[in-house]
């Protein structure tokens, strides 16, 4: 790191397990997370993780374990050493969104669902379903274009 970066850098590990806390995940994944978005080498070692999130090895296993069940993160070996490595994935954006859009769908697809159990139901009645699924339909529609024009934009 370079001088006076190090206090900025721990900053933003904070502000990324601030941010997974907020949504309802675990703060320890974000500050992984954030520390594998900024670290030089990008590789890091559990031990390596553990030492700069101030977590214990338990706490990094499971974070570990999430960000690689997200898609986010992959192990990876490292020559010469013989522990486990960690890394962002170079796909990991595109997985993420894509795993939402998976969301989505059965979003959309309960919604449908609820429609037809009210079927005879008067519109009024109807219209909170009928709003979720058309949400939920717009995007479904909208976010695979999204990201085949952001990984075109990237070529």
């Amino acid at each position: 790191m370079a001088k006076g970066e190090g206090a900025a850098v721990h900053d933003f590990v904070e502000q990324m397990g601030e941010q997974f806390a907020r949504v309802g995940q675990q703060r320890i994944a974000g500050r992984v997370l954030g520390w594998l978005l900024v670290c030089d080498p990008p590789e890091q070692s559990a031990g390596e993780l553990a030492e700069v999130t101030g977590a214990s090895k338990a706490s990094i296993s499971i974070a570990v374990r999430l960000l690689t069940a997200a898609g986010m993160v992959e192990r990876v070996g490292v020559a010469g050493k013989r522990q486990t490595h960690y890394r962002l994935r170079p796909t990991c954006w595109t997985t993420d969104v894509r795993q939402k859009l998976d969301v989505m769908r059965s979003m959309r697809e309960i919604a449908e669902r609820g429609l037809d159990v009210l079927r005879g139901a008067p519109k009024a009645r109807r219209q909170r379903l009928q709003d979720m699924r058309d949400f939920y339909a717009f995007f479904e529609q909208e976010f695979p274009a999204a990201i085949e024009r952001w990984l075109a934009s990237r070529d």
